[in-house]
Parts: structure tokens; C-alpha cells; sequence
């Protein structure tokens, strides 16, 4: 498969998975997702890792928004100056990193360890 594809593929899983089960599970489903993701990725480590970055990021990243937008845009201001951000808009970014970084970790982890245990076994 192409990498693009399979890049392409991983993104709209790891988006669609997480999206579902973050109804159920609470937020750190997407770390186990990650993880997951970085055992079936064909992908090298470090492309697997930005792959479920961009989508656990733009997930989270939409799911802000849809709440500011929809909801309670008061609650902006709140957060930003609850954690003495310069900006209000700053809040999304870092929704949207507190949700990549850890999948993103984990992805790329499972996925080394995927290829380090590959190597092993063809070695031995």
C-alpha cells in the first residue's frame, strides 16, 4: 500500500475511533487508541507519531470550537484567564496539544516497539 494511503487510513481511524469511544471512555482513551494505532501502522515511528498527532489534535481542536461556538462562548475568557493565557484563543492550542502529545507518544512508542520486536524476531 502507499504510505500516503496507509497515512491517509491511519488519520480517518484514529479520528473515527476516538471521536466514538470518547462518548464512553474518559479522555485518555486517546492514548490507548495511539497506541493501538502505532501496533497497526506500516508506517515508520516517527510518521505514525505526527499521523495520530494531526488527528487527535484536529479531533480536540474541533470538539473546543464546537463547544465554544455552540454553547458557552463566556467560557473562553474564563479558562484563559483562569490559566493566565495572554489570549483567549490560546486555549485551543493547548486543547489541542494536551490531546495530540500524549497519543502522539504513544503511537510512536507502540510503533518502535513494533520494529524493535520485528528486528528481534529476525535476528533470532
Amino acid at each position: 500500500m502507499f504510505p500516503i494511503r496507509s497515512a491517509i487510513l491511519l488519520f480517518l481511524l484514529v479520528l473515527l475511533s476516538a471521536f466514538l469511544l470518547q462518548f464512553v471512555f474518559p479522555w485518555w482513551i486517546v492514548v490507548i487508541i495511539g497506541f493501538a494505532a502505532g501496533l497497526l501502522s506500516s508506517l515508520p515511528p516517527w510518521k505514525t507519531g505526527l499521523v495520530v498527532f494531526a488527528a487527535t489534535g484536529s479531533l480536540w481542536l474541533g470538539a473546543a470550537l464546537f463547544i465554544t461556538l455552540t454553547e458557552s462562548p463566556v467560557l473562553l475568557p474564563r479558562i484563559a484567564a483562569l490559566l493566565q493565557l495572554p489570549s483567549a484563543w490560546m486555549v485551543f492550542a493547548l486543547t489541542a496539544l494536551i490531546g495530540a502529545i500524549p497519543a502522539s507518544l504513544a503511537a510512536s512508542g507502540a510503533s518502535r516497539l513494533k520494529a524493535h520486536s520485528e528486528t528481534c524476531a529476525s535476528e533470532g
